[in-house]
């Protein structure tokens, strides 16, 4: 993958995104970056900014998917990361019906979710669930999302598309109607 990524944008609370068009896919590539007091975790990374300082150890890698492998190896071997399915602090929400081993990742003390395919947020489409064309099963899909509602999530963050950093919760509640 050679991609010139935008360099990191800082969110508040340890959050940081980046990202980059590829032209292989035809679209916007997201990562996400959580910087805590005791780890680093990388989600769904593609080749990290130049210019900005490497993370912190230890760095875990996360793939929201089964199809994100991006630079998760390449990036792992480089910060010596380990990749990992269930990052601590983050609870792990499986929302099958998207890509095969769909994951969103929801840190509680923040209220972010950090979400793969299953949710999208391109300009200048609103937040959509993933195209019915690419879904295991779209109808599981809009059930798995449902179950989203139960936390109190005020931010979002994608694998494809602009955080939503403000009343998460109603932005999906709104999709879901």
């Amino acid at each position: 993958m050679s991609l010139e990524p935008q360099p990191l944008r800082d969110h508040g609370e340890g959050f940081f995104t980046w990202h980059a068009y590829d032209p292989a896919c035809k679209a916007e590539l997201w990562s996400t970056a959580y910087f805590g007091p005791e780890i680093s975790v990388l989600f769904d990374p593609i080749p990290w900014p130049k210019g900005n300082q490497r993370p912190k150890d230890p760095v875990e890698i996360v793939r929201t998917n089964a199809n994100h492998d991006r630079e998760c190896e390449k990036l792992g071997q480089s910060f010596q990361a380990r990749l990992c399915h269930q990052p601590i602090p983050f609870h792990a929400i499986p929302l099958p019906g998207a890509g095969e081993k769909e994951t969103a990742y929801f840190h509680r003390p923040t209220g972010t979710l950090v979400v793969g395919d299953a949710l999208i947020h391109l300009s200048p489409h609103p937040l959509m669930p993933l195209p019915e064309t690419y879904c295991t099963d779209s109808t599981l899909l809009r059930t798995s999302l449902a179950h989203l509602l139960s936390l109190p999530i005020r931010r979002i963050f994608f694998a494809h598309g602009e955080p939503i950093l403000q009343d998460g919760l109603n932005q999906i509640r709104k999709l879901l109607a």
